[in-house]
């Protein structure tokens, strides 16, 4: 990955992201990566001096701040270990945050937002990350019981709180997340391995894709009154309002978040710039 500074950061910033330490320890994939898209992790590989400018990584610092002063004051854990193991013939390694092994309480640290909170907790990322460094330590002895993540949600604010009971109640979250049984996860991870061993284009699930959208607006008002899939819902649910000459439609064209805003290999994704040609 080769650092640009597009905005002129400051020189601190861009050196601490300059100075990354991360280690994998020499392992062909990692927790972490096994779980992002095969074919991602194959275009990241074979592009390895890619521009990236240091204003998408800037997020990373609060991350690796907020771990470094968890690990620093921690007085009953055993805190990021790397472990590693092989598995259909992959050198498969993984670092996992803190282990308080008297209860065999497995924990991940996460700086997040809180929409990005809330979608996790129906998503499998989280699930998938914690159950490997799980797999990694069944496989050397030790039998973890429970898994949570410990969320710090970066921009929680105590008035949205206040305001809703389906907003988080404090910045720090810890939540349980489901533990695979040791069959379980010896196929789920199998499996993945040979995925990235053969990867496919990305789905539109690993695109983040949400399909276009026809929304019904109102007069004044700048959010959709209700979306719906289609122009003949959209254009039904007008004509039977009893507001219908405020309303009127707008149409929503499909995205593809992580494509457009989180990869850092779609500039060189001829699956990416497929898509792109066929919707020009």
């Amino acid at each position: 990955m080769k650092l640009t500074n597009k905005y002129n950061l400051p020189q601190p910033m861009v050196a601490a992201l300059e100075a990354d330490d991360y280690d994998s320890g020499g392992a062909d994939i990692t927790a972490t990566s096994l779980w992002k898209p095969p074919y991602m992790v194959a275009l990241q590989k074979q592009h390895p001096d890619i521009e990236v400018d240091a204003s998408d990584l800037l997020q990373s610092l609060l991350g690796k701040g907020f771990h470094a002063v968890m690990s620093q004051s921690d007085q009953m854990g055993i805190v990021e270990k790397r472990l590693f193991t092989h598995v259909e013939g992959v050198n498969l390694s993984g670092q996992f945050d803190r282990l308080i092994l008297e209860e065999g309480i497995l924990q991940d640290y996460k700086v997040t937002s809180v929409p990005r909170f809330k979608h996790q907790l129906v998503e499998s990322e989280w699930e998938n990350q914690l159950n490997t460094y799980a797999f990694l330590l069944r496989r050397h002895g030790v039998e973890v019981k429970a898994l949570q993540i410990v969320a710090f949600l970066r921009d929680w604010h105590k008035g949205s709180a206040a305001r809703s009971l389906e907003y988080p109640s404090m910045p720090v979250q810890v939540v349980d997340i489901t533990l695979w049984d040791a069959t379980e996860a010896e196929e789920k991870i199998a499996d993945r391995i040979l995925q990235h061993k053969d990867p496919s284009p990305c789905s539109p699930d690993d695109q983040w894709y949400k399909a276009p959208k026809v929304a019904v607006m109102k007069d004044g008002r700048k959010t959709a009154v209700k979306l719906f899939d289609s122009q003949g819902e959209a254009e039904s649910f007008i004509s039977n309002a009893k507001d219908a000459k405020q309303l009127y439609l707008e149409t929503r064209k499909g995205s593809y978040l992580r494509c457009e805003e989180y990869c850092s290999v779609s500039s060189v994704c001829p699956h990416w710039k497929s898509i792109q040609g066929e919707s020009a």
